[in-house]
């Protein structure tokens, strides 16, 4: 299996609070990275620095940050070991 890590320096962020998610700490990471999507406890955003995000990690103890990953789908598609004689 290939794994692929984006360039992009994109990163998950997941809340391990209770939801709703505390606005102090959605503005502290508004104003260090780029949101591209979010959903009940979890972000994924831009940043710009891997310090940046350690620096997140640091002043967000309720919150893990982690590398987005991306891995390739395998095909499911069967293929002919050998070609049949003719």
């Amino acid at each position: 299996m290939t794994i692929k890590v984006m360039a992009h320096g994109r990163y998950i962020l997941n809340f391990k609070g209770v939801p709703p998610l505390p606005a102090d700490d959605m503005k502290l990471i508004r104003s260090k990275t780029h949101l591209v999507d979010a959903s009940r406890k979890s972000l994924l955003v831009e940043g710009s620095d891997e310090t940046v995000m350690n620096e997140l990690a640091r002043k967000l103890p309720q919150w893990t940050v982690s590398k987005e990953s991306c891995y390739t789908v395998p095909t499911t598609r069967p293929r002919v070991q050998k070609t049949p004689k003719s």
